[in-house]
This record gives structure tokens, sequence and C-alpha cells, in this order.
């Protein structure tokens, strides 16, 4: 018993409820598996049942198959709802592995330091001149310090949640963005505020980019945005001036 291709189709193209906007595609492999096991049960016809139930059980089981790895890997989600991914950065698309191609996008922010409680542009785009776009993205910000390089700072603020989805990694609200559809793109910018405090010192953006199911590139990185000092240096100088003027003052009091 062959595959006809309404068959083929339709299954190619099944619907997963844990996937509710998106079709998953099933490998060429896949399929292969299916015609065999529909072949053997040609052979087996007679034997152990008719044709048309070891079809159904030779379809049943590679459903279950697939069913379990969509359980398991029900990941690939275009809403950007993966915060799963938070320290990876790492999107689920198996048996797939990050592309090691030189990526055909740029990172970039628009500045090269920040201040506490300061608001950064950052934009992704493709190279100019490229024909390429992206279906999804996951970007956030990470301290350069050794204890906090797999954490997301900061949050993306002013964000529009029609076309782009936050995420509150390590508890942090909004610390981090992805699509909110599979919806091909060339550029995202993206406004992104600095903690209020000075803990995390220097930092960068991380995006992670997919092309498609079978191609994305993971943690590509902007450079280093050093953390301002002139701030501090400022308000030291201003306070050592105030502490002299006092001193000053008081002592003209003794004269």
């Amino acid at each position: 018993m062959g595959i006809n291709s309404g068959t083929e189709n339709s299954f190619v193209k099944l619907k997963f409820c844990c996937v509710p906007t998106h079709y998953m595609y099933l490998s060429r492999a896949a399929l292969n598996t299916l015609q065999l096991l529909t072949t053997e049960a040609d052979i087996q016809e007679g034997m152990n049942g008719s044709r048309d139930e070891m079809s159904v059980k030779g379809f049943m089981l590679l459903l279950g198959v697939v069913c379990v790895w969509c359980v398991e890997e029900c990941v690939c989600f275009p809403n950007g709802s993966v915060a799963y991914s938070c320290g990876s950065m790492m999107p689920g698309h198996p048996p797939f592995m990050p592309s090691t191609s030189s990526p055909p996008f740029i990172l970039s922010t628009s500045g090269s330091t920040y201040r506490p409680g300061g608001v950064v542009s950052v934009m992704v785009e493709v190279e100019q001149g490229s024909s390429t776009e992206f279906r999804g993205f996951m970007l956030q910000a990470r301290s350069r310090k050794p204890n906090d390089l797999s954490w997301s700072i900061g949050a993306f603020i002013n964000v529009d949640t029609s076309l782009f989805t936050l995420l509150h990694c390590n508890n942090m609200k909004n610390s981090t963005v992805s699509q909110a559809s599979g919806e091909k793109r060339k550029k995202v910018q993206l406004s992104w505020k600095a903690p209020s405090n000075r803990d995390y010192g220097d930092i960068y953006f991380s995006v992670s980019l997919v092309l498609d199911y079978a191609t994305f590139w993971v943690r590509m990185n902007s450079s280093t945005l050093r953390l301002e000092t002139s701030g501090a240096a400022a308000a030291g100088v201003f306070s050592s001036s105030t502490l002299l003027v006092i001193t000053l003052l008081t002592l003209s009091a003794y004269w």
C-alpha cells in the first residue's frame, strides 16, 4: 500500500495542539518510515490481518512517535514563548544544530557605553544588500562579569506586544524579547533600559536568530558596552569640593 499525495500532504502539515499557530513539518525520514511500515503491511497481508488494519497500525505507531517528540520537544513556537531557552538561547529544532557559517546579520547598539537607568537602542538587521529574512529571534543583555554571564539583565521597554513577546528570564521582568509570530523580517529595533544600579559592570547584547527550522544561529554577541564612570567621578569631585568649602567656612569662624 503506497502513500498518495493527498495523504502525504495532510500528514506532513499535521497541526499539533501544542503549537496552535504553526505547522510542524515532519522530515523526509519520517515519511520514508511510514512508507516502509505500509509496505511491510502489504507483505503481511493475509498472515497477521488485513492490509488496512496493518496500515492503520503502522500509521498510529509513527504518529505516536511523533507525538512523543512533540511533547518532549514542543519548543519551536513561532509566537516567541520560549522561556525554557532563557539561559542557552538555543531553539529546540531537533535534529538540527546551530549553523557554523558566518551569519548574514548585524547586531548593533546606539552607543559603546551605558549608564545605570539609561536607555540603549538595539538593532538586529540583515547585511546590506542581502535578500535574507529571519523568522525568529531571541535578544537579551548580559553582564561581562564571570558570575553573571548566563543571565539576562535590564528590561526592554516600549515594546509593541503585537509584534514581539516579552519574557521574564532570571526572574527579571521583560529582560528578554522574541518574535510574536513567524512573520519574516529584515530588521528589528528595540529599546533596552539598564538596571538602576552599577552591579553588572560592562555588558553586551546577545541574539539567536532563526532563518528556518533547519538553519539558525545561537548567541551572536555585540561589542562590549562599558559602564560609564564619569557620573561617579563627577559626584566624587562634587563631594570633595563641598567638604572643602564646609571646612574653610568652619575654620574662618575661629578667626
